[in-house]
Order: structure tokens, then C-alpha cells, then sequence
């Protein structure tokens, strides 16, 4: 039986238009450290039609594959159970949950009652030998197969590299892991 058999958590990731405004969310539920649903939504973003050049060049959203999808707002009912009261995982966190926060805040919308943690930066400390810590470097290396830079793909591969990390660190709690690593799990 696996150490972190009981984790439950949701991982999420964004994919974006322009800094910090969103185009895509992908967001992965984890209950008792199994992969239970899958989501991903296509956003229209606030800036439509403009789209940064890098940004598609990355993630290959356009503004043809978004003219028709509701905005963040008009999603937030559907989204907001799958982020309220839990605690969710980023690789990068600090990115994610500033793509969160600001849009929420653009929309005048309540930050949900949520924690976070960040499996780059637990990463760091899990495997301090690496060159590298980014999500396809490290996914690489646990030998995580997924297509990169697609919301959904990037969530489930951070729900498994995060379930990798606290295998590794033998912990059986977040409480317990905050400790071993010294690390806190700040609120959205």
C-alpha cells in the first residue's frame, strides 16, 4: 500500500493569451492519491482578439479556437466547485495562481477558501540533483508521458509528478510534508 494513499488535491494549470489572462484551464482531481476526473475549458480571453505571438506559438491556442468560448466568468459556476475548499497543486504555482487570482479579480469574483502548493518548488527539494526543474524535464525523468503545453495534459502531469514527490518524501499528510520541507501552503 502506498505511503500517500489517501492525498486529495486538485491540479491546475493555465494556458494564456497574454500575461496572466487565460485561454485555457485544465484541472485535475485527485482523491486518495488516484487521478478520479479530468477537465479542460477553452476561454474566451478579455483581450480577444488579441493573442500574444509567443503564447500561440507555445500553446498553439488561437483566436479562432476561442471567439465562441464563454469568458472566465461565465465558467466560474461550473469551475468554482472543482477549486473551492481544497487544496490545489501547480508546477509553478506562483503563475497559476496569479492567473487565478487576477482574473477573479478582473471579474469581480471572490477568491475561493483554497491553499496551494507548488511541486516546482517541492521538486527542488525532492531532487536537488537535477539541471532542470521544469514540468517536461522533470516528467522526463519519472519517465510521465504528456502533451506539453496543452491545460489538461500539464494538470494530470502535475498531479503525477506531485504524487512522485510525496512518494519519494515517504509523507503520509500535508501536514507532514510541510514540515519535512519547512514549506508552507499559502491561500489562494
Amino acid at each position: 500500500m502506498p505511503l500517500n494513499k489517501g492525498f486529495d488535491f486538485v491540479a491546475i494549470d493555465f494556458e494564456t493569451a497574454d500575461k496572466y489572462i487565460p485561454c485555457s484551464l485544465g484541472l485535475v482531481v485527485v482523491r486518495n492519491s488516484h487521478i478520479e476526473c479530468v477537465k479542460n475549458w477553452l476561454i474566451k480571453p478579455v483581450c480577444f482578439p488579441y493573442f500574444h505571438f509567443y503564447a500561440q506559438r507555445i500553446h498553439g491556442i488561437h483566436k479562432e479556437d476561442v471567439e465562441f468560448k464563454p469568458c472566465f466568468d461565465e465558467l466560474w459556476e461550473e469551475i468554482k466547485p472543482f477549486v473551492e475548499n481544497t487544496t490545489l497543486v501547480a508546477h509553478n504555482a506562483l503563475f497559476d495562481i496569479n492567473v487565478l487570482r487576477k482574473t477573479l479579480l478582473h471579474y469581480h469574483l471572490p477568491k475561493p477558501r483554497s491553499n496551494y502548493f507548488c511541486s516546482y518548488q517541492i521538486a527542488r527539494k525532492v531532487w536537488t540533483n537535477q539541471t532542470k526543474y521544469s514540468l517536461d524535464f522533470l516528467c522526463n525523468q519519472q519517465n510521465i508521458v504528456f502533451e506539453h503545453h496543452k491545460s489538461d495534459q500539464d494538470a494530470v502531469a502535475c498531479a503525477k509528478l506531485f504524487l512522485r514527490e510525496l512518494e519519494e518524501l515517504q509523507v503520509s499528510s500535508f501536514t507532514e510534508l510541510k514540515r519535512k520541507l519547512q514549506i508552507r501552503s499559502p491561500k489562494v
